[in-house]
């Protein structure tokens, strides 16, 4: 089944909208300065770097997969668009929902980024059509990733070693987190911000 993804979201301070072939430069530049950081939690960047053809291949094949509504891949940038502070997506991996997937340039960790994108992809999801739940998965060694769906309200069902994701020779544990469209959800919307006391 297709999804219908937004093209574009806007947040307060973000703009997360789909990778296209010419910030392949910029993708590159985000992911070689990142390596560290994205390899102690990301299996896909164990086998980066990658030439910048081939991430404006990927990138080709990321708009495909978003047109025909099978994947939908976003980059996180600053809400002018001018710098990259990572990248996100909703990709259908589970039944009857979508997944959420996140990554920050380590510059921009601790600014509640993640959280930023994972609420208004959750929120987006949430009002798809046929999208019954919506899940985060994470190493739980990562706190500050397994922070971001316990802000949101997402409820963490369970913690496995999957077998499929390796990132320093044996299985890596994984901590799933789901939302359901039939929660309640207030931790979804930020509240408004608090108006100065009259004196």
């Amino acid at each position: 089944m297709p999804f219908s993804f937004p093209p574009t979201i806007k947040t307060q301070r973000l703009l997360l909208r789909p990778w296209r072939v010419e910030d392949a430069p910029r993708m590159k530049a985000a992911i070689d300065a990142n390596l560290d950081h994205l390899r102690a939690w990301m299996p896909w960047a164990l086998n980066e770097p990658s030439p910048l053809e081939d991430i404006a291949t990927r990138i080709a094949m990321f708009a495909e997969e978003f047109e025909a509504g099978s994947n939908g891949v976003y980059a996180i940038f600053s809400r002018d668009g001018t710098e990259v502070i990572g990248g996100t997506g909703l990709h259908p991996r589970i039944e009857s929902g979508l997944e959420i997937g996140y990554w920050i340039a380590r510059a921009h960790t601790r600014n509640g980024y993640a959280t930023e994108a994972a609420r208004a992809l959750t929120e987006s999801a949430l009002t798809m059509p046929d999208v019954a739940a919506v899940q985060i998965r994470c190493d739980p060694r990562n706190i500050a990733s397994a922070g971001v769906p316990a802000k949101l309200g997402y409820r963490h069902i369970k913690t496995f070693n999957d077998p499929d994701i390796l990132v320093d020779g044996s299985p890596r544990a994984t901590m799933v987190w789901q939302i359901s469209a039939h929660d309640q959800h207030p931790h979804l919307r930020p509240a408004p911000p608090r108006r100065a006391r009259r004196r």
